[in-house]
Parts: structure tokens; sequence; C-alpha cells
């Protein structure tokens, strides 16, 4: 079962150049020295400003337990001495961290062919159903997956669903190689009328969108420099 683990860090307005020159330093190392361990970072460009999310993927949980700790990997890297000085400089950093781990839905995605790189660029979108709205949440998204193609949208969705963290989380990317590339992709709503007609695709937005505690999406913007996935 694939699975996606992803550390979101909420970075200190003020301490944002310490923190990349850290993890810069850290994927550099990670680079020379070849290590097994790979990750991409995302830093969100529109919507909560300062967060980064440090994503690997890993084919089972067997994979994902060799990974360790974000710090035992830094510690390895650099050494004891040097890694616990820039364990602690990171942590000085950061406002909030949190982990979670998510499973591939490909029942819930739209994608065509098979992806042959990470983009510049992703639309995600974070839903939260609310208790008893699971399914309608599911039915929403799958809604959306199918809709693609009939409105002839060039968007391409994957869906994930959080086995780690607050289960009735879903969230959703849409990968973009250019921000101009949004003026052809229509919003769920529009995406739905267009595909299923005014009444039915309406009703499919209305009962999915009422299932949902909470709905955010973020534009997050790929950081090679921080990244160490090939």
């Amino acid at each position: 079962m694939p699975l996606l683990n992803v550390c979101s860090v909420q970075v200190r307005s003020d301490r944002l150049a310490v923190y990349e020159d850290g993890v810069r330093r850290i994927a550099r190392r990670a680079a020379e020295r070849r290590s097994d361990t790979r990750w991409h970072a995302q830093q969100v460009a529109f919507g909560s400003i300062g967060l980064i999310h440090f994503v690997s993927e890993h084919a089972d949980w067997a994979s994902l337990g060799k990974q360790g700790s974000p710090q035992d990997l830094i510690l390895g890297l650099l050494g004891n001495r040097s890694g616990a000085k820039v364990n602690r400089d990171l942590i000085e950093c950061v406002v909030d961290m949190n982990y979670t781990v998510s499973r591939d839905r490909p029942d819930l995605s739209y994608e065509p062919a098979p992806a042959s790189q990470i983009t510049p660029l992703s639309l995600v979108t974070v839903l939260r159903a609310r208790p008893g709205g699971v399914e309608a949440c599911e039915e929403l998204i799958r809604n959306v997956a199918e809709a693609i193609p009939k409105a002839d949208d060039p968007s391409r969705l994957h869906a994930y669903q959080t086995v780690i963290g607050d289960l009735r989380t879903y969230w959703t990317v849409r990968p973009i190689q250019r921000m101009d590339e949004l003026d052809q992709m229509l919003p769920p709503q529009d995406l739905l009328i267009r595909a299923f007609g005014p009444v039915d695709g309406a009703r499919r937005f209305r009962t999915g969108i009422d299932s949902l505690q909470h709905a955010e999406r973020q534009m997050t913007v790929l950081r090679p420099e921080l990244s160490h996935w090939s």
C-alpha cells in the first residue's frame, strides 16, 4: 500500500532564512552521501505563509519504518556534534510541527498516465469530513475526479486519506507546471456542473460540501534546494 509521510513545519517569519540554510545543508550532505532517505520540500506560497511540507513516499509500512526520525537523519548525515547543533538551530526556528501518514486512494483520483516528475507547483486541497460525513466526502472527491475527463478539463487529481493523524481528513493534489494553467482549470463546483449538468452537478457539490467540517486550499511551490529525491 503506497504511503506518503508528510512533516509539516510552521517556521517563524524572522527565522525563515536560518531554517532554510540548515535544511539546505542537510540536503547537500544527503546528496553527497547518496542517502537512501528521499524527500521533497513544498513551501506554501498562497495560504499559510511560512509553512513547509517535507514529503516522502514509501511503498509500504516496512519501508516507512526504515526511515527513522528527522533528528536521526541529521545526526547520521552531519555527525553527533554538528548534527546536534543543527537540530537545535532548526528547532529554535519552528513554531509548530506535525507528522502525518496518508495512503494513496487511486479510486478517488484521476491520473490518466503515470506522473513522470514532481511539478514546480501544486494545488493542494485539505478536506476534513464531519462526524458521519466520510462517505459523502469520499463521494465528492470521486465525483470531481470523474468530472475531469467528462468536462475536458486539463487537471490531474491525486487523492490521499490520512491514516496517522486526523482520520477524517482527506487531501487532493492537482500538479501544475505553470501558474497560467489555473486559467484553464475549473473549480470543483463549476467542474461538476459542466460534467453532470446544472441540477445534478449542483446537487452533488452541495451534498459533498455540506459533509465537510473544514476545507482549505493551498498553492505550494517545490523547493529543490531543500529536497533530496534523486
